[in-house]
């Protein structure tokens, strides 16, 4: 009976992101749909199953991790003490607490599911750009009208709407969303069957074309390292491919871009335009943390989970909208943060220097979350409960694949 029970909850937890999609897709037509509110009631419903089936504390990053976890649970405490109304602790809880439990599942699913979940995750995300590269092309009225009520867009026109892909979630979690499934690619284009490194590059090719359309800074940024990060430990860590192919790669991708110069300047006058602007975004929002962190109640413990949101607007003078990482020390304070940080050092570490290979295994998952750390200098993509999930999924996976006996890998490719 357990057995069963725990494969309904794998399956399910596979499905979460393809319903995340279907739900957010009801709501462009049915406005009542409350999608924060449904996204959080199947997430929590999936993160019940997790605790029951998929909870271990086998490994140091697994006691850390678990710690973090219980910290941030428990910062609603002084949360709620330095004045910050619960409502807004809870509303933190359904989209950053819940999608961390993802952890776990990455833990411990095995290679069959892991499989299945980064299928669901990929048809969610794909299909979310597919949406969106319809409705930018087709330009509908009522599209238009709900980009505008959901503030997507400034001005209800086509040439503003068509300024980025904003999908029907908005540009900045659309970004976030396939810059991960890029990321998440890896996954199968690593297999050795020949069927599933088609279905890999599909979902590459499509993943880098939405991200692009997008037409966010960081996530088009996380996409080129991505692919830089591929081919070196393709070539230089596992030498699958003999050294002539970065020659190869770098000359088709000058080619690429003189092409693009000639046929269409303007599109690669535009995307050259954000990358070089990169820079600029820091200097808009480091004024901002500056206070934020000026005004910290409690520099050790933070603030507590929530403290410096969105939902603390208009409670709390000195919020972090965009800035995922300075909003995580605020909130969590030198210890909390230290936390995180240890678990994502501890994997970076055994990555980098163990044997047999423990970087080529974790491929995918050491991307999904460097892209995680990298947007979140410049966005709150960790607070986004349509994004998160896949970040926490991979950081579980990653501790699984890196504390694998050889014996137990069975090479890169398993």
């Amino acid at each position: 009976m357990a057995t069963k029970l725990k494969k309904y909850v794998n399956e399910y937890i596979c499905f979460i992101y393809p319903l995340f999609t279907l739900i957010y897709f009801a709501y462009v037509f049915f406005s009542s749909i409350r999608t924060g509110i449904t996204m959080t009631f199947f997430l929590a419903v999936g993160v019940v199953g997790i605790c029951a089936f998929h909870l271990t504390f086998a490994t140091a990053c697994d006691r850390v991790f678990a710690l973090y976890v219980l910290f941030n649970l428990i910062s609603g405490i002084w949360c709620v003490h330095y004045g910050i109304p619960l409502s807004v602790f809870v509303g933190e809880v359904s989209t950053t607490f819940l999608p961390m439990i993802l952890y776990y599942a990455g833990r411990g699913f095995d290679e069959e599911y892991a499989a299945r979940y980064y299928h669901g995750f990929m048809v969610a995300a794909l299909l979310m750009g597919a949406i969106g590269a319809v409705f930018y092309i087709w330009a509908p009225r009522f599209y238009i009208d709900f980009s505008y009520v959901n503030e997507f867009i400034s001005k209800a026109d086509v040439p503003t709407m068509r300024v980025r892909m904003n999908s029907i979630i908005g540009s900045g979690p659309m970004g976030a969303f396939v810059a991960y499934s890029t990321c998440v690619s890896a996954f199968f284009l690593r297999k050795d069957e020949k069927k599933t490194k088609i279905i890999g590059v599909i979902y590459l090719l499509l993943s880098i074309l939405f991200s692009f359309m997008a037409n966010q800074r960081s996530a088009m940024f996380c996409v080129i390292l991505f692919l830089v990060f591929y081919e070196f430990v393709d070539i230089v860590v596992d030498r699958r491919k003999p050294m002539k192919y970065i020659w190869i790669a770098l000359g088709s991708v000058a080619a690429i871009l003189v092409a693009v110069f000639i046929v269409a300047r303007g599109v690669f006058e535009k995307f050259y335009i954000r990358l070089a602007s990169i820079p600029d975004g820091f200097g808009e929002r480091s004024g901002s943390w500056v206070d934020a962190v000026n005004s910290m109640k409690n520099i050790w413990i933070g603030d507590g989970l929530g403290s410096h949101g969105h939902r603390a607007a208009g409670i709390q003078p000195y919020i972090v909208a965009d800035g995922g990482l300075v909003k995580l020390y605020t909130e969590m304070g030198i210890i909390g943060t230290a936390m995180i940080i240890t678990v994502v050092v501890m994997i970076y570490i055994k990555a980098l220097t163990g044997r047999n290979k423990k970087l080529s295994g974790i491929v995918p998952e050491l991307a999904v979350i460097t892209s995680a750390i990298l947007m979140s200098i410049g966005s709150n993509v960790l607070e986004m409960e349509l994004c998160a999930p896949i970040v926490y999924f991979a950081l579980g996976r990653a501790v699984l694949k890196i504390n694998e006996k050889p014996e137990d890998t069975g090479g890169v490719n398993n």
